[in-house]
Formats: C-alpha cells, sequence, structure tokens
C-alpha cells in the first residue's frame, strides 16, 4: 500500500494544502507549529484510529475543536475535507485489491490499482460524507462507505510517535503475522503446550474441589483453559554485546526507539510476503521525529538505515522531523516543507514551500538554520548514494584521483570505493555548522585540500572534530610551488603546458583578481589533461601520487 497524494480543507491550520508522496520515504519538515502534526492528526483521523485496549487516544475530527479558527463561517456550514490518493499492489496489497475489485465490479486487472477516498465532514453528518474515486469513476454512499471501513478496519497506516511512550514497552509485545513456513511448526508447539496445560489445571481442578468440599453444600467444580496459542508470539527484546544483554524496557529512550521503529518496519514487510489472503495488506508507516533523543550522529545512522530499508523491502515511510539528517537522501521532491504564511501580523494557514529543481536545499536550510545560498554547491553531495565520501577542492582534483583508481596501478591504486565530489574552493568549508553536519551524515568523509592553504582551513576542521589522516588531508609536497595537486605531476609535464601557454602564465601572475583566478584554473585544466594523455602507470609519472593513494587507502581503511 502506498500514499501517493494528500489533500486537506480547513483542518486546524491546513486550510487548503495538497502535496505528493514520490518515493517510499518522504519526510515532511518545518518549523515549531508549521503544520507537521497536524498533517498527522488529518491522517489518523480519516484513518480512525482506534485503540480497543485504551493505550493511545482515538483521533475524531470535529467541526467544533478541529476547524480553521480564523475562518468566520457559521457552525452549520462549516465543512472539513480529507483526501487520499491510495495505490494498491496485486500482489502485496492482495486482501484490499481483491475488495475493491470484487466490491466496486473493476475490470481492469493491472497490477498497480490507484483509487482516491474523500471524507468531508458536515454539519449534521454524523459519520461524514464519503466518496472513492477509481479513474473516472465515482462511487458514493455506501460504496464508498465500505471502502473507508474496510481501510480503517485493515489498520493500513501504523503510526509510532517517537516523542510519547510506547505501549508495547508498558504491555507487551506480539507478532502478530507468523510466516507460512513456521506456521506449522507453531501449530505442533500449541498442541504440546495445551495438553500439559490441561495436565496441571486437572490438578488444581482436584485440590480446589476438597476445599470446596468441605463447604456444608457441595458444590462440582470445573476448571478448564482454553486451548493455548501462540498465534500471537510474545517476545522480549535485549540488546548488548557479546557478554552482557540488557532487557529493552532498561535502555535509554533513544536506543529503544530505533528497534521498535525497526519492528514496525518489519512487521509491514512481514505482511507484504505473507501468502494472498484477505487480510493481506502492507501498512504505510507513519513516524513522528525518528530523531527523537538521539545523538546527531546516531540520528545519520538510523536515518540511513530507515531510508535503504524503506525502498529495498518496498514499504513507505513517511516521517515529521526537524532533523536535517532525516531529510530524504535520494530525491529532494520527497522532503515536504512546511510554513505559515502571515496575515495581519499572525500565523494563518500552512503552506508547501517548492523544494523542486533549485529549491533543493530549504528544508536543509531551515532544519541547520543556514543561508539556503551556503548550500548551493553542495546539492550532490547532500543526495550521495555513498556513506564514504572523499571531498576534494576542484573538478582536477577529482579527476587526478580518479586516475589513480584505475586497476592497472596495482598495488599502488586509490582503493577507496565511495563518492568523490569537489567542493569548489575553501572558502565553502569554513562553515562550522555545516561541517559537523557532514562529519555526522555519512559513516566516514575525508576532505581534501592543497597544502597552501592549511594555514587557513586546519583548526576549523579540528574544532569540528576532523581529525588529520582521518577526517581531512592536505595535499601537495612542501617546496615551494608544489603545494598543490599540481606538485605531484612531473616536472617534465607542467614545463610543457607553461612554454605552451606563456601568455596564460603572465596573466596568471600580473592581471587582475578575476584573470588571475581565471588563467590558474585553465593552467590547472591544461596540467591535467596532458598528464592523462602521457602519464602511464608507474614510478615515472605517478611516483608522488602513489604516495598520496597510500594515505587515503588507509585513512578509509582506519
Amino acid at each position: 500500500m502506498r500514499i501517493t497524494k494528500l489533500s486537506i480543507r480547513n483542518f486546524r491550520t491546513l486550510e487548503d494544502i495538497s502535496f505528493e508522496f514520490p518515493r517510499y520515504y518522504s519526510a515532511i519538515c518545518g518549523k515549531n507549529d508549521s503544520g507537521k502534526t497536524n498533517i498527522i492528526r488529518a491522517i489518523r483521523g480519516l484513518m480512525n484510529e482506534h485503540d480497543p485496549f485504551g493505550y493511545i487516544d482515538d483521533e475524531e475530527i470535529s467541526l467544533k475543536s478541529d476547524f480553521t479558527k480564523w475562518k468566520d463561517i457559521e457552525v452549520d456550514k462549516r465543512e472539513i475535507g480529507i483526501s487520499m490518493g491510495l495505490m494498491a499492489n496485486k500482489d502485496s496489497d492482495a486482501g484490499l485489491y481483491e475488495f475493491l475489485t470484487t466490491h466496486l465490479s473493476l475490470k481492469d486487472d493491472a497490477d498497480d490499482l490507484e483509487f482516491c477516498i474523500d471524507l468531508r465532514i458536515l454539519s449534521g453528518e454524523s459519520s461524514g460524507v464519503v466518496t472513492v474515486k477509481v479513474g473516472s469513476k465515482i462511487y458514493d454512499d455506501l460504496k464508498a462507505q465500505e471502502v473507508l471501513k474496510k481501510l480503517q478496519s485493515s489498520k493500513i497506516i501504523l503510526f509510532h510517535n517517537s516523542t510519547e511512550p510506547d505501549p508495547r514497552l508498558r504491555y507487551g509485545r506480539a507478532f502478530r503475522d507468523i510466516s507460512e513456513e513456521h506456521s506449522e511448526e507453531i501449530e505442533k508447539l500449541n498442541k504440546t503446550m495445551s495438553r500439559g496445560l490441561k495436565k496441571i489445571a486437572k490438578g488444581h481442578q482436584e485440590k480446589m474441589s476438597e476445599l470446596i468440599g468441605r463447604l456444608d453444600q457441595k458444590y462440582k467444580l470445573g476448571l478448564s483453559l482454553p486451548d493455548f496459542n501462540f498465534t500471537f508470539l510474545p517476545f522480549d527484546i535485549t540488546l548488548g554485546d557479546s557478554k552482557v544483554e540488557v532487557s529493552l524496557d532498561n535502555w535509554g529512550s533513544g536506543t529503544k526507539n530505533r528497534p521498535l521503529i525497526l519492528l514496525t518496519l518489519f512487521k509491514a514487510r512481514q505482511i507484504s510476503e505473507a501468502t494472498k489472503s484477505a487480510v493481506k495488506i502492507t501498512p504505510v508507516i507513519v513516524i513522528e521525529e525518528p530523531e527523537s533523543f538521539l545523538h546527531p550522529s546516531a540520528q545519520a545512522e538510523f536515518s540511513r538505515v530507515l531510508q535503504d530499508l524503506a525502498e529495498e523491502l518496498k514499504v513507505q515511510v513517511i516521517t515529521t522531523t526537524h532533523s536535517p539528517y532525516m531529510l530524504s537522501k535520494d530525491s529532494p521532491e520527497a522532503n515536504i516543507l512546511l510554513e505559515r504564511k502571515v496575515a495581519y501580523k499572525q500565523n494563518r494557514g500552512t503552506e508547501q514551500v517548492d523544494t523542486s529543481g533549485g529549491h533543493w536545499m530549504e528544508p536543509f536550510g531551515v532544519a541547520l538554520g543556514l543561508d539556503t545560498d551556503e548550500f548551493v554547491v553542495w546539492r550532490d553531495l547532500f543526495f550521495a548514494k555513498s556513506d564514504h565520501i572523499l571531498l576534494v577542492e576542484g573538478d582536477t582534483d577529482k579527476g587526478y584521483l580518479q586516475l589513480l583508481q584505475d586497476e592497472t596501478h596495482g598495488n599502488n591504486r586509490l582503493k577507496f570505493d565511495g563518492e568523490i565530489y569537489p567542493y569548489g574552493g575553501i572558502g565553502n568549508l569554513k562553515n562550522g555548522v555545516l561541517l559537523s553536519f557532514l562529519k555526522n551524515k555519512y559513516k566516514q568523509i575525508l576532505i581534501t585540500y592543497d597544502l597552501d592553504v592549511e594555514s587557513q582551513i586546519e583548526n576549523v576542521l579540528k574544532g569540528q572534530g576532523y581529525e588529520r589522516g582521518k577526517g581531512y588531508m592536505p595535499i601537495g609536497l612542501n617546496d615551494s610551488g608544489k603545494k598543490s595537486i599540481e606538485g605531484l605531476v612531473p616536472e617534465s609535464i607542467k614545463s610543457a603546458v607553461y612554454s605552451a601557454n606563456a601568455a596564460l602564465v603572465e596573466q596568471s601572475m600580473s592581471g587582475t583578481t578575476d584573470e588571475k583566478k581565471s588563467a590558474k584554473s585553465q593552467i590547472k585544466k591544461y596540467i591535467f589533461e596532458k598528464f592523462k594523455a602521457e602519464a602511464v602507470p608507474g614510478n615515472e609519472h605517478y611516483k608522488s601520487f602513489y604516495k598520496l593513494s597510500k594515505s587515503i587507502n588507509k585513512a578509509f581503511s582506519a
């Protein structure tokens, strides 16, 4: 099951808003009071989330308390609307797919069935007005109500609020969806356990009958047990090392929150892989603030796991978050940024901020409290697929290192298998907040820079916890004119380039600031192109580069 789109009208701060969920993982973000929680409340209200044990408060939509406060409309004319687009898969959502095609008499036999359910809460309508749309067909009255009832009773959405104590910690845990491969084994255990318990019950019955028999009037006592059933398999969770295991209940909030969320994801996956049945529907997981109680580095690690599992297992995960680490690492349009518009100096309706194209950095800017212009150069890095990152100053630096990755270099090659990104000059490395974010976001990040700028950048990197040789590394030789990556290139190649471009060399030394910068950049490019064309693996051309590849390999193997 997937939620593809959501539209909400006149519900709290959500005066009129619509957005889409393009991937299996989406993050809803924004400042406090921007409307994130109201979206979750609206979804819960539509799904009529109900806890039969009373551990979780029921979510009901009320025109009196939930209608947008600043809209001056008479009570009997008010209306709240929630419309949700859904997609059911023929295999992983077999129960719902079969119900919809049969109940609505649908002829389409496509693998994915898209439909939209719309609920309007009106004055005088106790249960709301429901419509269902499939393609161009619209269903209402009983047919639509039965579809909504099916969705509500099937628990197609699993909610997890990381900021509140989880009922599963207080009232026990159970696997409710046993795989077919284990069901026969469990059935044998059920029968064995039932026989043993009945034997014990018979013994207790005899003793209790003796006690009751001492009364003046005798009674016949019957004591029996229902058949023992492990359909709901209880379990406890422990975490620990090879020597000590501690029950999850005894860990801190952040530590135990993560496995509980993963258990929810595991449950959803179990359902999707179960044998086809009338109840088979892969649920959507909605998590409020999964970063709660976690250190930034733990947030980044957990986010990687959560996002990768969502895409790999094909289970939709929607989060609300204040953390830049929880934002989508694969697609900027999957980050839904909210803000409140202002009218007459008062906060009004929630609006969605454009995060597509060149606006991809907006969610990160809000979460980190930085000017979005500071992110422009980092776009490709922010959506890197790898967890191991090598940052270099420019494109030519990247080119040299890519040449070193060729297997023809044998044991001297650069064995780094992550991603290499140019950061466009040391000016982009002087933002401490950004450096801290990058350090926590990836499992390992190594920043390289030319040796001649070390005095400008080393203390900044140290101040953010980067270690020399592991987190950062200067490139170049400690000789005059060689304190950059070009210092590793044989003199014969550089001299040939200088001789062929005498005018550029002169401009790089005596022109205006912009002219110097442009000339130096062009010379760097020419040196690289000539090196790439003429250099062959071996110490004649790569001797100094092999020392660099050895240092980088050591940094990433530490």
